[in-house]
Parts: structure tokens; C-alpha cells; sequence
């Protein structure tokens, strides 16, 4: 777990941006520190394997290399084309994605 200080030198590392989406993180907005190499892969968990990341950017990123993200990225790009254009191909991913969604939404809604 990360002191307060610790957070802000990880953070103060990007200019208060994720460094996954380069988006900025406000001054309330919650963050998580991302690790650089993953544990799994031997990161240790130290201010300098540490960059702040969007929570949802960080749970996308996940436990991918560099590489193997920029491989997802490229597909998202190229597949958002598709959709963009209303090909047959984006169209499919498209509802394929949707329907996906949905059921991913339902399994994490807790019921009393």
C-alpha cells in the first residue's frame, strides 16, 4: 500500500495523466497505481515500478505486455472502423459486443 506521498510522486511522474489513455486525472478523481512490469511478470511493488492509470484503463490493461496491448488497441481501432462504416463485419461485432455487454452488466448487479 502506497503513502500519500508515494501517490503523489507516482502521480506527479505523468503530469496527473493516465498513462495508459493520456487522459488527465483531476485533483478528486480516483486513480490506481499501475504497475510498470507486472508482478507476475517480477514488478515489485516500488514508487518507481508505479504510473497512475483511470481505474478502467488500468482494469482494460490488465495483465497484457506492451506489446500484446498495442495489439488490442489496433484491434479496437480497426474494428471501431468497421462499425463506424456499417460493414457486415462491424455490424456483427457490433451486437456480438452488445449482447456480451449486457450479460457482463447482469452478472455484476447484486441482488438481495
Amino acid at each position: 500500500m502506497l503513502t500519500p506521498i508515494e501517490r503523489d510522486a507516482v502521480l506527479s511522474k505523468s503530469g496527473r495523466h493516465c498513462h495508459i489513455c493520456g487522459g488527465g486525472i483531476g485533483a478528486d478523481e480516483a486513480w490506481q497505481a499501475d504497475h510498470v512490469v507486472a508482478q507476475s511478470a517480477g514488478g515489485a511493488d516500488a514508487v518507481e515500478n508505479y504510473l497512475p492509470a483511470h481505474a478502467v484503463c488500468n482494469n482494460y490493461r490488465w495483465d497484457y505486455s506492451p506489446e500484446e496491448f498495442r495489439i488490442i488497441l489496433k484491434l479496437g481501432v480497426w474494428i471501431r472502423t468497421h462499425i463506424e462504416r456499417a460493414t457486415r463485419l462491424g455490424m456483427g461485432a457490433a451486437a456480438a459486443f452488445e449482447a456480451y455487454d449486457r450479460r457482463r452488466t447482469r452478472r455484476r448487479v447484486r441482488r438481495p
